[in-house]
């Protein structure tokens, strides 16, 4: 196929993403280790044995001082002074929680120097024993940043935590992004064959699964696109084969039509005129049929529409003026309701005849005495026309066919005057304005046939015309 080959796999993103995203972790734990040891040279920070080191640098004076006094006690440092006989705090600033601790420690020698990360020390007096807490963790140097943040050990736990995991979504994040522009190719492709747009050349992915897979898109593209050709071509033939074959009927049926209305006009006795009229109405019904033909061989899209605006007022008057002649004596009655009619930019000879073989239709498949109701009706945007019939309605096959060329309803709404024209031209030439053709049933048992045509012609339309 036209797509090259890439030497990376799905399985090597993988182990390049995992690399990755275990280097830059490492990384940012190296940067946090070095800026902690930065920041306890600098002085920035304490050490965690600061405290002890100040606390043994003060012994000597707590243990020959006259009186203990709290300016005396460094900060982040607490005391308490026992009566050396009844171990009762005399003074201090321990916490009633330290307190007990203190006490208990006191009960038992040797002396236990620290307790979860508080180390204590006690200092013999003559009368009295000194005990001074003092922190066992690092701590920030400045008052204001112990004051305002937790201790320098949280703080500092929180920051990497916080900057393992945005490191961590950042590459994540960024392998995530060059999948995603893979799957967009894939996207862009298949989106491209739903519209059956084939005339595109595909990126390559870069990624070894992601190409087989373009590779099948293509593969799929090259099958639809030839199966389209084919249709195409089917087509076209079939609209030229049906163009010419209705041509080629003309003479034929012009010669019949011709010696019949000749022999109209010679003295002909009863039964032989009544022969005479049954050849020109079967020439007239053929002629009729290939009109429709020649018509239906052109509305693939290259038939060319002259577009002017019309009053549909007068445009439906004429078509029920029509209607009523193509009737006849048929006791049919025909019931209009005209809605608001404006005008519309339509090409007036097409969709009166599109129109007309939905109505004449209506009236060969209504029985005697039957009614045909038709409701014209204009939006701002709009013309429906809609035209519902008493007869025996469609069958479930023919809702579905009913506008395919040559289906015949043999079951319901087959008359010998139809050969599967009439709906295929209409719903041609609905499509050809940009409109639609819909089939139903109608709560009362008859057909319903609606056609929607835009009152304004859209760009866009092949072979149109405006005048």
């Amino acid at each position: 196929m036209g797509i090259g080959k890439s030497n990376k796999t799905l399985r090597r993103e993988l182990i390049f993403y995992m690399l990755t995203l275990g280097v830059s972790l490492t990384t940012v734990a190296a940067l946090y280790l070095l800026l902690h040891i930065i920041a306890l040279n600098a002085g920035f920070v304490y050490p965690a044995n600061h405290y002890e080191r100040e606390a043994e640098n003060l012994r000597p004076s707590l243990e020959t001082v006259e009186q203990v006094t709290d300016n005396m006690i460094p900060e982040m440092m607490s005391y308490a002074i026992f009566d050396k006989e009844l171990n009762v705090k005399t003074k201090g600033t321990l916490s009633d929680k330290s307190l007990q601790t203190v006490q208990s420690m006191l009960t038992n020698e040797p002396y236990t120097n620290h307790i979860r990360q508080t180390g204590y020390m006690v200092v013999e007096r003559p009368d009295e024993i000194g005990v001074i807490e003092y922190p066992l963790r690092a701590e920030f140097r400045s008052p204001f940043l112990r004051q305002h943040l937790p201790n320098y050990e949280l703080t500092s736990i929180a920051l990497l935590v916080i900057l393992l995991i945005a490191t961590a979504f950042a590459v994540t994040t960024h392998f995530a992004n060059r999948m995603k522009k893979q799957f967009k190719k894939l996207h862009s492709i298949t989106k491209q064959i739903q519209e059956q747009n084939l005339d595109f050349t595909p990126e390559s992915s870069k990624i070894k699964e992601f190409d087989e897979i373009i590779d099948s898109l293509l593969e799929m593209k090259q099958s639809l696109q030839h199966s389209l050709n084919t249709q195409w071509h089917m087509e076209k033939a079939k609209g030229e084969q049906i163009g010419a074959l209705a041509h080629d009927l003309k003479i034929p049926v012009t010669v019949i039509k011709g010696n019949a209305e000749l022999l109209s006009l010679s003295g002909q006795q009863e039964e032989q005129s009544a022969y005479t009229h049954y050849i020109l109405n079967a020439v007239h019904k053929i002629e009729q049929y290939i009109s429709q033909l020649i018509h239906l061989s052109h509305t693939d899209g290259s038939l060319p529409l002259t577009l002017r605006k019309t009053d549909l007022a007068p445009f439906v008057e004429m078509l029920l003026a029509d209607a009523s002649a193509y009737k006849g004596s048929k006791n049919v009655k025909i019931v209009c309701q005209k809605n608001e009619l404006t005008a519309a930019e339509i090409d007036q000879h097409l969709l009166h005849r599109a129109l007309l073989n939905i109505v004449t239709n209506a009236i060969d498949y209504t029985p005697e005495q039957g009614s045909i109701f038709i409701e014209a009706a204009c939006t701002p945007t709009t013309f429906h026309f809609t035209v519902t019939d008493t007869g025996k309605g469609f069958s479930a096959e023919a809702l579905k066919r009913a506008t395919e060329l040559f289906f015949m309803e043999e079951k319901s709404r087959h008359t010998n005057n139809h050969y599967g024209i009439g709906l295929t031209f209409a719903s041609n030439v609905a499509k050809l304005h940009n409109g639609s053709l819909s089939i139903e049933n109608a709560a009362s048992g008859g057909g319903s046939v609606h056609v929607a045509i835009p009152t304004t012609a859209k760009n866009g339309n092949e072979g149109m015309k405006m005048e």
